[in-house]
Formats: C-alpha cells, sequence, structure tokens
C-alpha cells in the first residue's frame, strides 16, 4: 500500500501499470484527437468502456 491517504482517511492502493489494450486504445483516441477526427475519438471512448468492463471489472 501506499504511504498517500485519500481524503476518507484510508491509503490509497498504488497505481497499476496500464495494460496493454488501454495503452493502444489511447493511442489511437489521442491521435484522433490530434487529426481532428471525431468519429474515431468516439469509437475509441466506446471502446474503452468495454475493454474496462470485460478486462478490469
Amino acid at each position: 500500500m501506499s504511504d498517500k491517504v485519500t481524503e476518507h482517511g484510508t491509503p490509497s492502493e498504488p497505481r497499476r501499470p496500464r495494460c496493454q489494450g488501454c495503452w493502444e486504445i489511447k493511442r489511437k483516441r489521442a491521435q484522433a484527437l490530434a487529426d481532428g477526427d471525431r468519429q474515431t475519438v468516439v469509437k475509441m471512448t466506446e471502446a474503452m468502456g468495454v475493454h474496462i468492463w470485460e478486462a478490469h471489472a
């Protein structure tokens, strides 16, 4: 556990490294933002939601 204390007074968990799937989705979304490709931004946002539900829940 971390020495940090949350606002609720309980120690916070150390942050886990981002998984490869998260990295890829975030990279694609960031590139789409830079390119002004709103359709891909929306798709990657939705993909991240599904990914988190399937891989991390």
